[in-house]
């Protein structure tokens, strides 16, 4: 089971009805897209490699990765998929460009919740000042990292104070929809094209 289902379930309904063409193939040197052919280049995506190299882009994640000594990325991702889900923490360390983290609105609201409730003895009414300020408020946005420093700041209760930590004492960054989005697609794509060697009948090209 998907550790991120929502993007899980997100990749499948955006790529119902994909199809496979090998636009090139020379070895390694290898060009495939997935599209569904009734939307053209909505949600499509192409996996392109060479030695020691491979590239996802299309409608959203554009990522390069590569590893030495490994010649074939495809098999990178073969051997070292999780039954039933994405290897996103291993994969990460190969990304050499992409977008792969991206602020956390759940990471922070998590945080926050704890803060308060930790304090909320001293304070009482605390946890019910910050959702009210914060996390069920019309006037914040916690949406982003720049908006959620300003939530805190503005936050007001008695002399309590609300400080945002700094980057090395609390993360609020996790997985970006696109990289999550990437490696399902990578994972997905090497399965057809591995799919379609067994029966190569099935390959349009």
């Amino acid at each position: 089971m998907s550790k991120y289902p929502e993007i899980a379930a997100r990749f499948a309904r955006e790529t119902d009805g994909h199809q496979m063409t090998v636009l090139h193939e020379d070895g390694l040197y290898r060009h495939v897209r997935f599209e569904n052919p009734k939307y053209g280049a909505l949600y499509r995506f192409d996996l392109i490699t060479w030695p020691h190299g491979l590239l996802i882009r299309g409608d959203g994640p554009n990522f390069v990765f590569s590893l030495y000594p490994t010649v074939d990325l495809f098999d990178l991702f073969r051997r070292t998929a999780v039954v039933g889900d994405i290897n996103a923490d291993y994969w990460e360390e190969k990304v050499l460009a992409g977008k792969v983290t991206d602020w956390s609105e759940e990471k922070f609201r998590t945080w926050l919740i704890l803060e308060a409730a930790r304090d909320e003895a001293r304070y009482p009414g605390l946890v019910n000042a910050v959702g009210r300020q914060i996390l069920n408020s019309d006037e914040h946005s916690i949406e982003y990292r720049g908006t959620a420093e300003y939530a805190l700041a503005s936050f007001a209760f008695r002399d309590y104070r609300l400080r945002f930590p700094d980057r090395w004492e609390e993360s609020f960054e996790d997985y970006s929809w696109e990289f999550l989005w990437a490696c399902h697609a990578i994972r997905w794509g090497i399965a057809q094209y591995d799919a379609a060697k067994a029966s190569p009948t099935a390959v349009a090209s």
